[in-house]
Order: structure tokens, then sequence, then C-alpha cells
């Protein structure tokens, strides 16, 4: 949504808004992601495959019975069968590499590797019921690695006992708690229990190929420090802080603080993220399901205040903590898998880029659907997004495949870009309260999605003026500041929490792919450049004033694809006549109810395009390789359409029924008509035409179009 003011409103607005970033505690420049990924560095390659090599060990569950210690648990007490091991008083220590058979109950002790450094330690875990005295059940205290092998068909039972406060970051904190690489294997169950603290956590590299393993923890649920890779099992997590973490900072060793996820089946339910990879997340295949911070219904929405002479002060009762659903320190890549993700904070979150490639994406959000701080690439897949506060969000967007299906209550698809503060209450350095609030353009104007809620306004509902007519100034005379003292930036995310120089514009870009959108909001929003050559684009768009079908602040060209949308004409925007490809624009002279068929017909009959919306709509916007020059079209309403249709749009359908609303020529690149048939359109907010990019903008107010109109035909007749 863009709200577009004038020059005095603009300042009276920055300075309300440095006025209120004053007022506000606890608003300062902190992101509110963890302080470890701030060092990332942003924009370094996606990368698609797993960064940890897979061993046959890693995957083998196979044992020589003859060559394995064989370790027998009873209550308080164990007895050992073998070298390499000792009990006593309920603690099993480890010495030395080998394979160890684990039975029976210990329901007050521990088991400890204290090995070689290079020593591999396998433990087959055989019916055995493990609970901790204090901390770790099993703790890996040293050794190369630790392979736990869960034997088919047994059930197994690892828990923590009372946790031990320490000021040693290598403590263990954990149910499963290793300082060296972990493997977790086989065809048997494995239940974690974690009381307070972590359910289970390899300081260097966990791999998981197999088991069925289930965790519940106190705080995080599962966690490969260096590396988590995850390709096979199944896998169910409830943890009261993150689900699935590597959390490795060190932006100098590039292979680490990733996760990568295939084959494997994994559902979770987090307070805090689902899956965070501090640096890359990478899925290639598998079935992941995740409720995070309980879930979109559960997301809580800024309070804004109405404060005199707009000094709106922004509220928030959501938590500080993160509660996205996939998430990465740099960049996110899917290239197959099935998701359904309901989430409080974004769905899919990079603070660099997203990249689609594949897979089935079912995502409810309460803030956005894929939000990147960079890019977001989409080439394939299938991706339904059915709530979210915006959709897409990204500095620069490319769709050149797959399909997408988003619901926003703001924006659809939006290119405005920074790193995310929206949703949360938090100010980030470009005055974004929440990402909710003005943005120091001022062109976004973005909200709550409060239909009511409008820019600033005196006491008694009017404008602030001064009395002689000037930009207000502070007491001093000078122009408004910053809480800091500087001047209110305009440009986009170069003081973003991240460190990295972003884009002040951004663009989005649509070659391929299937894009379906409703908004309540803008359908289509770039700071930038909007370029359609390919894929078909359908837009409900909303009903409320200050939104568009599409809007930009750069060059709109359509060289190719199709492009349909409705919704009001308020905000109208519209490409450029540079564009290659021809776009009709038809205007009602009222608003048309929900459901409403609306097509295109040629001389000839041929059916161009049908649509019901799905909400009202008083304009309907077509662009398409079938609109030529100097040919004329027929537009009729109401009928009856048989076929398939998707958010009301019919790809193909036979239609009976219907009356003529207006006849048209393309006489132009962009042609408006309304019932009288073509028009001469030059509404507008204030009036006139934006020159930039060579887009019309125009406006409506409740449903009715104004005037400026020429009309040079008059046609209508029943079929």
């Amino acid at each position: 949504m863009r709200i577009h003011i004038s020059r005095k409103a603009m300042i009276v607005s920055l300075l309300c808004a440095a006025v209120a970033a004053g007022m506000i505690s606890g608003c300062g420049n902190e992101s509110k992601e963890t302080s470890s990924s701030q060092s990332i560095v942003i924009g370094q390659s996606s990368k698609a495959e797993s960064t940890v090599s897979v061993t046959s060990e890693d995957s083998d569950s196979s044992y020589n019975d003859s060559e394995t210690v064989k370790i027998d648990l009873n209550g308080e007490s164990a007895s050992v069968e073998g070298n390499g091991a000792k009990a006593e008083n309920g603690k099993i220590t480890v010495s030395s590499g080998g394979t160890y058979l684990i039975s029976g109950k210990l329901s007050k002790g521990q088991i400890v590797i204290n090995a070689g450094k290079d020593d591999t330690v396998k433990l087959i875990l055989s019916n055995a019921d493990i609970t901790g005295d204090t901390g770790a059940a099993i703790y890996s205290q040293k050794c190369g690695k630790t392979i736990i092998v869960l034997e088919k068909d047994t059930v197994n039972t690892v828990t923590e006992g009372k946790a031990q406060e320490s000021d040693d970051s290598d403590a263990p904190d954990a149910a499963i708690y290793a300082q060296d690489d972990l493997t977790i294997l086989g065809e048997g169950k494995l239940t974690v229990n974690a009381g307070t603290d972590n359910g289970i956590t390899s300081k260097d590299t966990l791999i998981i190929t197999g088991g069925n393993i289930d965790v519940a923890a106190g705080h995080h649920g599962i966690t490969g420090k260096d590396n988590l890779h995850i390709s096979g099992g199944t896998i169910n997590v409830k943890a009261e802080g993150d689900g699935l973490r590597s959390t490795y900072s060190d932006t100098d060793d590039d292979d680490k603080g990733h996760i990568y996820i295939e084959n494997a089946d994994i559902t979770i339910t987090s307070a805090n993220d689902a899956v965070q990879a501090e640096k890359n997340l990478s899925v290639k295949s598998g079935n992941v399901t995740i409720t995070s911070g309980s879930g979109a219904g559960e997301a809580k929405t800024d309070e804004v205040q109405q404060m005199p002479f707009g000094n709106n002060k922004q509220t928030d009762s959501s938590s500080e903590e993160s509660a996205k659903g996939l998430k990465a320190g740099c960049d996110l890549t899917i290239s197959g898998g099935t998701f359904t993700i309901d989430s409080a904070d974004d769905s899919l979150h990079a603070n660099g880029n997203i990249s689609i490639s594949g897979g089935t994406i079912k995502a409810a959000s309460g803030d956005d659907g894929v939000h990147a701080d960079d890019t977001i690439n989409i080439s394939g897949g299938n991706i339904t997004v059915s709530q979210s506060y915006e959709g897409l969000e990204a500095v620069n967007i490319n769709i050149t495949g797959g399909t997408a299906d988003i619901t926003a209550s703001d924006d659809g698809v939006n290119c405005s870009g920074g790193n995310d503060g929206s949703g949360f209450g938090g100010r980030d350095g470009n005055m974004n309260f929440g990402g909710r609030m003005q943005r120091p353009d001022m062109h976004s104007g973005e909200n709550s999605g409060d239909d009511s809620q409008q820019m600033p306004q005196m006491p008694d509902g009017q404008a602030p003026q001064m009395p002689d007519g000037q930009a207000p100034q502070t007491p001093d005379g000078q122009a408004p500041q910053m809480p800091d003292g500087q001047a209110p930036q305009t440009t986009g995310n170069e003081n973003s929490q991240d460190g990295s120089s972003g884009n002040e514009t951004g663009a989005l870009n649509i070659s391929g792919g299937t894009l379906y959108v409703t908004a309540q909001g803008d359908g289509l929003d770039s700071n930038g450049d909007l370029n359609i050559k390919g894929g078909t684009v359908v837009i409900n768009g909303t009903t409320r004033g200050g939104n568009g079908i599409i809007d930009h602040n750069g060059g709109c060209t359509v060289s190719g694809g199709t492009l349909i949308g409705a919704g009001t004409s308020d905000m109208l925007e519209m490409p450029s006549e540079n564009s290659e490809q021809n776009t009709a624009v038809i205007l009602f002279d009222s608003a048309r109810e929900a459901g409403s068929l609306v097509y295109i017909t040629d001389s000839d009959g041929n059916i161009l395009f049908a649509m019901a919306p799905e909400k009202s709509y008083s304009c309907i916007i077509f662009s398409s390789d079938k609109l030529t020059k100097n040919s004329t079209y027929k537009v009729y309403t109401d009928g009856t359409a048989s076929g398939s249709s998707i958010h009301g749009y019919y790809s193909s359908s036979t239609i009976s029924g219907g009356q003529q609303y207006c006849e048209f020529t393309q006489s132009s690149t962009v042609t408006y008509a309304n019932s009288s048939g073509n028009t001469a359109y030059s509404g507008g907010m204030g009036g006139g035409m934006r020159g930039a990019g060579g887009t019309d903008r125009g406006r409506q107010n409740n449903g009715q179009f104004p005037g400026n109109i020429q009309n040079d035909q008059s046609s209508a007749e029943d079929i």
C-alpha cells in the first residue's frame, strides 16, 4: 500500500515520526534476530547440496556381535562384559573406540564417552532406558565421532537429569550431548526427554540418517553447531525454544553453520524458530510439518494509539523472540519436499536470498509468507500462502516458473526490501515502526492492515498547517532531525543490521510460471521497476482506498505473458506506453459484486479472458498478446461460465448469457474503456498523469469512476 501526500505533509510526518521514535522505549536499532546473525556476510551463494561428507559408517547400522562390548543396565547400577568401558555407581565410562551394545534401564546415572581424539565410539541402543543423574544422560566428552545406532524393532528412551547451571560454554546442556561429531541412525525408536535444557546437541557436526526420533525439550530441540545434516528418519520435535538449529557464526569458515534436509519426515512444534540455520538452509526432499510460536492464528498485530499532531505511538504485545518457520542467516534453498507451515512470524525467511525450484509449500503466517532481505528467486514448485501480512517480500523478486498462490492482508508481492522488522513492533534503521507505519520515502505508507489507520491528523481531523503556509520547523528553525541527530534517510536498507549495503529500489521481474494474488493492499508492489515478460499473473485486488492492483515507483513494462487484475481503480497504475505488449483497462461506472462474471471477446466472438473476481471490483486490467492494435473487442458482464476456475479466473470456459458492457478499439499500448467505449483517462491523485516511467495514475472514490473522461463510442447490446 502506498499513500502519496504533499511535501508539507511529508515533512510534518517525518517530524512526527522522529518525535515518536524518541518516545518509544526499547525501539533502538537492535535487530530482533539473534545477535550472532548480525555478523553474517549476506549474499553468499546458495548451497543446494550438503557441505557434510556422509560416509558408510553414518548409514550402516550393522555390527559384529562377537566384537561388541555388552553393557547391561540395572536400576542405579550396570555391568560391563568386555574391554573399553567400566561401570561405577551408575556411571558408565567408555574409554576407547569400539562398539557397545546397551540394554536395560538406568534410573539414575550417566553414560560418558572419554576416548581418544580420533576414536569412533558406536553405541547400539537395544531397548535401553537411560535417565541421567544430573545433566546429560549420554555425554560424549571426547572422541573423534560418536555413533548412536537405534536397533531395529527396539524402543529406547533417554531422559535428562536435573539440570545444573554453569558458566562453561562447553558444559553439557542436553539430554544427549557431544563435544565432537555425532551420528544417529538405525531402524528403532528413540524418545528424548529434556526438562529445561536441550534435547540433542553436537558441538560439531550432527548427522541423522535414520531412526524414529521423538524429542521433547524445555529449550532447543536438536542442534548441530557446526552443521546439521538430516538425510533420513522420522523426527518429531516439541521445543520451548528452536526446533532444529545450526549455530556456527564465524564467517571465516564458510563450510559451517548450515542445515541440510532430504528424505526425512519431520514434524516440529516450537515456541521460537522451527528450523534455524546461522548460514545456509537447504532442503532437497522430505516431508516437513511446522508449527512455530503457536501458529499464524495466534500471531499478534501491532496496535497504534492515535496521539495529537500525528504522534502515533506504536505498541506491540507480541514476543521479541523470533518464531519463524524456516530461517536462514544467509540463503534458503528449496529444491524439493513437501512443507506445511503454520508460523507466528515469517514462514520462510532468509537474511540473504531465497531460491525455490521445486517442492510443495503450504504456509500460513502471522507476518510474511516468504521474506528475503535480498532476493527471492522462484523457478519451480507449488507455493500456497493462505495467510500473511505480505505474501512475498524482498528487495528483488524474480519469478521464472512454478505456481504461487498468495493471500495477504497487505501487499501480495512486495519489493521493498531491507531486513525484516515487520509485524513485531521493532523499529529498524529505515524508520519502520514494525514495518507498518510511515516509511521514509513516504511513498509506501504501510500500516498494520487496518483500513482505519490513516495519515496523522490534528485532533479535529484536519491536516496540520503552518500560519505562513511553509513547512514546519523545529524550535531552532532547522529541518526535523532523527533522535540520534541524523537527518531522516529515504533510501533502502543501507544501514541494515546484517551489514549489507542493500538495494535502494529493487525490482519485480516475472518471466514465467503462474502467480495468483489475493491482496487487501497492493497486488504487485515494487519500489523500483516492475517487468512482466511471461507467465500468468491473476490478481484479486484490494477493495480499500490507497492501494492498487499494481503499484510501482519505477518503470513498468509488459512484453509477454498474461496479466489479469480486478479491484478498485483507486491509485490506478498502468504499464508504460513503451511496453511491447498491449493492455486494456476496463472501468466500471459502479462497483460490481464479488463473483460477478466479466469477459472479453474479439470481433469473431472468441473469448480472450473470463473471470468472476472473488471480491467486489470496479476495474479490470487485462494484458495479453491476444490484444492487437486497432482491433475491436467487446466486454460482457454476467452470464454463466462452465469449466474449472482458480480464484475466479477461467483459463478455458464456455459461457452462456450475459450482457455487453462496452465495445472498444485497442488504440494504444494502454487503452481505457468504460460503458461508452474508449475513453481518454487522466484521473489521479491531485489530477494529471504520472510522468515517471510513462505511468498513468488515477484515483477512484467510493467505487465511482471520476471525471476527465472523453467518450468516443457508444454501444450496448444483449447476447
